[in-house]
């Protein structure tokens, strides 16, 4: 580490006071952040360092680790960045001391004192392994003590994702940590790093608190971490005596050899640690309150609404509540359920029903729509990947015909209007020089960002067909976002990892990885997922100096959209801005093409920002005026409006600047849908998968529209031909996305339907491992089971229905009629009591309360 200080120097809008710290990779100072006039931790990354870009890895993987855990024990971060070189962390200023520095200076601690450290730690760590991030450096040093006690974990460095890969900052046989401080497991490099690791140094740290010792004895800190590998520890009652005999065997417990042997959570060893101290609750975890007042509650993962817990609809997918007043908002309409369910076979499933502006009080915009319509067809796009591998210095000097074709179609590109004069010149480019891959590569990008996803697809074949590594990957990476434009976040997803697999240095390969990826976590709020696309969006990072100012404005855009999906899932209007600041300067590298707009007013849509969404749809269009994503979108923009003729409108203009725009085709049938003209859903369903026959999003609701005319269809042979085909398109709607919950909970139904109870039973098991937040999914299980005479099996299914939505008459129902089949008369009378208060109409409902009234 450097000696030189910085102290009394301003870097960007910091002024350096002092130094708080350092380390082996960086120097902690106390800075006034100038702007906001207020005091911070600043965290540099000295220059001497930066030239390893693994080092800037971690540190960015610590701001991003970190940045996503909001709790009262976690230090905050307020910022990320570099200026004049300086790689920075800005965090909350802590008037303290460091875990370490309170050993070496009181030694051996209380017993009372240690617990209320070690559990605070241990919330946070709990708190941080239930979001999917794993510590690895768990140590004193890392653990700030205020001057009143409170406890603030640092230092996500070395953070990873539980059961993810490490996106190359580390690789299994290497050892990274503390050794003094390591599990065995992470000793020996072994890639089953997990929570246990975590909690086996939260062992080590305890015992060391409490004897002021480590549980193994060496010359050296490596002996100390081989000894741990072949020996048992220390007991700490040897070194101790005072201690109690539940405390040390809270303690042997952590550092057991075997990661399955210790604790199962950090919660459960602070809980028996509570036990074994004999303190409350109260006194163990909350022994004093935090710098400016007391913190926010925690109790779990985030507390997600289920669709239809709101009266209005949400914005998105994930339903996150209303962002900033930064953001301008447009009212949502209000919402009725048209539909009814049957007496003995429950009715289309509600979620199903896309819900209209003005019906369903079960749900807002359901899943489908919004994870289809902005995540995977409104979605972050393009990625021209030029087949210039680096950034040039000087001019590229031009060599060929088809070099002077490439330069006149990139100069054709900057300018207003030029998009069309680009794709012909690099046209004219491949016909010079078929071999030219680079003319192959800026034809498949222009193409891209035209918005003719299927000519952009045929572009990359020579690309793909390359003996070139780096053309091959891509080729992947353009072909991938073809795919993800057009819905299929399957081959988008699978074309990612082929990028990556093909020639890692690619950047646009690793944004495509981590907007698929990030679509997938929200579509199932899944942190560990979400953590993948973040190390993805690191590698990403990392390559982007080495790539043409194209690609990398296109895999910035890409970064936005994963920054947008995480949003969706934590609400965080941090993370919205990182997407917007992404978007943005993709635009400011290119702002003649209306692409880049289109997609900063998907994100804005996504966010329910109407207004804006709208403003940038405008400006594509004013850019390009035939480009008819941009039309489409204002279509959208009406319709969660709940202006339903404007967005009809919206939607037959698009089709006229493009007869085969399939985003128009989709939201006239779903205009129709929500009418219940199934009929005319239908067609513009299939005119949809006519124009786009990758759209998961298209397929879903068709069978949607096929499920609900055949449920209301009176001719039986009409009704199984409708049936059978709902299930072939949900199935096409799964190979398309196989996280697209509609359409696993859709097929569900539909082969309840069909009598098809094992089969059905299986597909809501996949909805629910993809939302466990949803009544419909358990009430449709819960039926399945029912009908398959598991009335035990079914009772709880029935009862999480409710749990999640208490005014669900068809879980009531169905929770009755499991009651009564297994005999228990009285619980089930009161079951269709219930039901009978909530709709005094359900069908069937007097004879169920007559028969177990008997």
């Amino acid at each position: 580490m450097s000696d030189v200080s910085l102290v009394g120097q301003t870097i960007g809008r910091f002024e350096i006071l002092s130094e708080l710290g350092r380390g082996g990779m960086a120097v902690v100072y106390k800075a006034r952040q100038t702007d906001l006039d207020r005091i911070v931790a600043l965290k540099i990354l000295p220059p001497s360092l930066t030239s390893d870009q693994s080092y800037i890895a971690r540190f960015r993987q610590e701001a991003r680790s970190a940045a996503r855990l909001e709790h009262p024990h976690i230090m905050p971060i307020y910022e990320v960045g570099e200026v004049a070189g300086y790689h920075y962390i800005a965090m909350k200023f802590i008037k303290g001391r460091t875990l370490k520095q309170l050993l070496e200076q009181e030694g051996a601690l209380p017993v009372n004192r240690a617990a209320q450290i070690l559990a605070q730690v241990g919330e946070a760590l709990d708190y941080a392994h239930r979001q999917g991030i794993i510590h690895r450096d768990i140590k004193p040093s890392n653990v700030m003590i205020t001057d009143d006690g409170w406890i603030y974990l640092t230092d996500f460095g070395l953070a990873r994702g539980t059961g993810s890969s490490t996106g190359g900052l580390t690789m299994a046989g290497t050892v990274m940590g503390t050794p003094e401080y390591m599990s065995p497991e992470q000793a020996q490099g072994l890639p089953n790093v997990g929570p246990a690791t975590d909690i086996y140094a939260l062992g080590v740290m305890l015992y060391e608190l409490l004897t002021g010792a480590f549980p193994f004895k060496a010359e050296t800190p490596m002996a100390m971490l081989a000894a741990r590998l072949v020996h048992a520890p220390i007991p700490p009652r040897d070194v101790r005596g005072d201690l109690p005999p539940a405390v040390e065997d809270v303690i042997m417990r952590a550092l057991a050899r075997k990661p399955e042997a210790r604790f199962a959570s950090a919660a459960e060893m602070v809980a028996a640690l509570r036990q074994a101290v004999g303190m409350s609750e109260h006194d163990l975890s909350r022994p004093l309150t935090p710098q400016r007042g007391m913190p926010a509650a925690v109790s779990g993962a985030p507390n997600w609404p289920a669709y239809g817990s709101s009266p209005t609809p949400p914005p998105a997918y994930g339903s996150p509540p209303t962002p900033p007043p930064v953001y301008v908002q447009s009212p949502a309409a209000p919402v009725a359920q048209p539909y009814s369910a049957a007496p003995t076979v429950p009715a289309p499933n509600p979620l199903n029903a896309p819900t209209v502006p003005a019906q369903t009080t079960r749900k807002s915009a359901p899943v489908g729509i919004i994870a289809g319509i902005i995540m995977v067809l409104l979605i972050i796009g393009g990625g021209i990947a030029a087949f210039v591998f680096s950034r040039p210095s000087e001019p590229a000097v031009v060599t060929s015909k088809a070099d002077q074709l490439i330069a006149d179609g990139d100069a054709a590109l900057a300018r207003p209007g030029g998009l069309a004069d680009a794709i012909s010149a690099y046209r004219s480019a491949i016909a010079a020089d078929a071999n030219n891959m680079t003319a192959h590569a800026r034809l498949a990008g222009a193409l891209l960002a035209q918005g003719n996803w299927e000519d952009a697809i045929a572009a990359t074949e020579p690309l793909l067909a390359s003996p070139n590594s780096q053309a091959q990957a891509l080729g992947h990476s353009i072909s991938g976002y073809a795919y993800f434009q057009l819905g299929d976040v399957v081959n988008a997803r699978i074309s990612g990892e082929e990028a990556i697999a093909t020639d890692d240095s690619v950047a646009l390969g690793y944004a495509l990885y981590a907007a698929a990826l990030a679509s997938n976590a929200a579509d199932s709020r899944n942190n560990s997922l979400m953590n993948d696309a973040f190390i993805a969006i690191g590698n990403a990072e990392d390559r982007l100096d080495a790539a043409d100012p194209l690609n990398r404005a296109f895999a910035r855009a890409l970064i936005g959209w994963a920054f947008g999906q995480d949003f969706q899932m934590r609400n965080d209007p941090n993370v919205l801005e990182q997407a917007i600041t992404n978007l943005e300067a993709a635009i400011d590298s290119y702002p003649a093409l209306a692409f880049f707009h289109y997609e900063l007013g998907s994100i804005y849509l996504a966010a329910d920002d109407n207004a804006t969404a709208q403003a940038e749809f405008n400006t594509a269009l004013e850019l390009d005026p035939n480009f008819s994503p941009a039309q489409a979108g204002l279509g959208w923009v009406a319709y969660f409006d709940g202006n339903t003729s404007e967005a009809r409108q919206a939607f037959d203009k698009a089709l006229q600047l493009n007869p085969n725009e399939s985003l128009a085709s989709l939201g006239l049938g779903r205009l129709a849908f929500d009418d219940t003209r199934w009929n005319d859903a239908i067609d513009y369903l299939q005119q949809a998968i006519d124009s786009n026959p990758h759209s998961a999003t298209a397929y879903g609701y068709l069978g949607e529209a096929k499920l609900f005319a055949g449920f209301n269809s009176t001719d039986q042979a009409t009704q199984d031909t409708l049936y059978q085909e709902a299930e072939e398109a949900y199935r096409q709607s799964i190979g398309r996305d196989d996280y697209f919950v509609l359409a696993h909970n859709g097929l569900g139904w539909i082969l309840q339907y069909q009598e098809r109870y094992s089969e059905s039973i299986e597909a809501f098991e996949r909805a629910r491992q993809i939302d466990d937040q949803e009544e419909e999914i358990f009430n449709g299980l819960g039926w399945s089971l029912f009908f398959s005479n598991r009335y035990i099996e079914a009772e709880p299914m029935f009862k999480q229905a409710i749990e999640l939505d208490p005014n669900y008459a068809d879980a009531y129902f169905g929770l009755g009629r499991s009651y009564e089949m297994q005999g228990r008369r009285a619980e089930a009378l009161a079951a269709f009591q219930e039901t009978k208060r909530l709709n005094p109409n359900y069908r069937g409902i007097d004879e169920a309360i007559a028969r177990v009234s008997k």
